[in-house]
């Protein structure tokens, strides 16, 4: 489950309060996801910029509220293979898609996403 308060960071970076709070109500209404991918988020919230936006999610990686891992994203879809990495170089040359089927890396994107800390 992603933690969902964000009130001291906020406290300390004021300019992004507005910004972690629609964070932290997007991520109450994904509480099933487990992970924030900014490439979801930024069309949620089509509102903020984009550049204000990273900022904010940077501000929650630093202050260990959140942790940025790396995914596969699989072709043509985006959808997130299983597994998360915490290095792109733990990555593997090929991994399962959905359907069971071994998908080669070099044909996919690699995505940074944001989880809870471990």
């Amino acid at each position: 489950m992603l933690p969902t308060n964000y009130d001291s960071i906020a406290a300390e970076r004021p300019s992004l309060a507005p910004i972690l709070r629609d964070i932290a109500a997007w991520a109450r209404s994904h509480a099933d996801w487990g992970l924030i991918d900014p490439r979801v988020l930024s069309k949620d919230l089509l509102h903020v910029d984009p550049v204000r936006l990273s900022a904010a999610l940077d501000a929650l990686v630093d202050a260990g509220v959140l942790q940025q891992v790396f995914m596969v994203a699989l072709p043509p879809t985006g959808y997130l293979a299983y597994g998360r990495y915490h290095s792109v170089d733990e990555i593997p040359d090929r991994v399962y898609d959905r359907s069971e089927r071994l998908v080669d890396t070099a044909d996919a994107d690699i995505v940074a996403v944001l989880t809870a800390p471990e």
